[in-house]
């Protein structure tokens, strides 16, 4: 009995190398939750759940979009840490893990270990945004505005405390030579109306949720904080064509995972993802005309390179701007 017993465990464990390939080839066999960490409605779900459904057929399977706001994505970032790596859960967005990773010392996970980057996708801008009756005409005049008022600083608002957007008015701010009074709100579209009622004299947002509104003149886009010009609005200027050190601050579309996902799996995700990417011109135009870009890795190990230079970006960010999540 002992000699059968021990022959079976020999053959399964024999066999267990194919039962993983084919577990692996056989993937995925049912739909996939794709973690957002942010509300439904929101810029990142609305681009999450457009992508993930084109991505669906080059993937041969669904994505689920599975809603986890909280702690400015935080929730989201820790949850997915601590998921199996078996590729039937994914999260929407790797900046999330890096910014919390270059705020706090301890955000209940280590960035560089416990995911795996698997593609980026799209980037958009910060952008600037005042009230489109408001004298300033560039961003010039918003400088001259700042460094002027010195007993009535100006009010700028963000979608929260120690979110890029707060640390990008921050750091241009100081680098002007100005102060400001931070005005936070519970996410980037109250931030933009705010500017709309007059509540804040400024405030920066991701283009996605800005240029709408400034393309039915409510408010007035006056500077990008992206790496290039947009091709939505070729003339608008980068904070760092108009102030020396300007920030560079963008929101990233990507996918990632838990660590240790089979290599097999994550190169089909990838190859989904970067398929359609590639190949549908609709969602290209639909990603430009709102200020983006598209912006595909050449492989997971590109992206993996690509996380430690935006964390170094990211703690370079907070350093100028001073400030620390709370």
């Amino acid at each position: 009995m002992n000699r059968r017993k021990l022959t079976l465990s020999l053959g399964l464990l024999a066999l267990s190398p194919c039962a993983v390939r084919a577990q692996q080839s056989a993937y995925p066999s049912r739909p996939v939750s794709l973690v957002v960490p942010f509300a439904a409605g929101s810029s990142s779900d609305t681009l999450a759940r457009l992508i993930s459904s084109r991505a669906a057929t080059p993937f041969g399977g669904s994505f689920v979009i599975d809603n986890r706001p909280g702690a400015g994505g935080l929730v989201a970032a820790q949850r997915m840490a601590r998921t199996a790596p078996d590729g039937y859960a994914l999260m929407w967005g790797g900046g999330t893990a890096i910014t919390h990773a270059a705020m706090q010392a301890e955000p209940g996970y280590d960035v560089m270990k416990d995911f795996t980057p698997i593609v980026t996708l799209a980037e958009h801008p910060a952008v600037l945004g005042v009230r489109a009756d408001r004298p300033w005409k560039t961003i010039q005049d918003v400088f001259a505005a700042a460094r002027a008022a010195r007993d009535q600083p100006l009010r700028y608002g963000s979608g929260g405390i120690g979110t890029p957007a707060h640390m990008a008015a921050a750091a241009m701010l100081k680098l002007i030579g100005a102060e400001g009074i931070h005005v936070p709100y519970k996410g980037a579209n109250q931030a933009t109306l705010a500017v709309e009622q007059g509540e804040v004299d400024f405030a920066f947002a991701i283009s996605n949720i800005a240029l709408p509104r400034h393309q039915i003149g409510r408010i007035r886009i006056l500077v990008s904080a992206g790496s290039v010009r947009m091709t939505a609005l070729p003339e608008v200027p980068t904070l760092a064509e108009t102030l020396q050190g300007g920030p560079v601050v963008i929101s990233g579309s990507s996918v990632v995972g838990p660590a240790g996902l089979p290599s097999a799996i994550v190169d089909k995700i990838a190859g989904a993802f970067s398929a359609v990417m590639t190949r549908d011109a609709d969602l290209r135009k639909r990603i430009a005309d709102e200020g983006g870009s598209v912006v595909l890795s050449s492989s997971p190990a590109a992206y993996r390179e690509e996380w430690a230079i935006e964390l170094k970006r990211l703690k370079d960010l907070i350093a100028l701007s001073g400030i620390r999540a709370e």
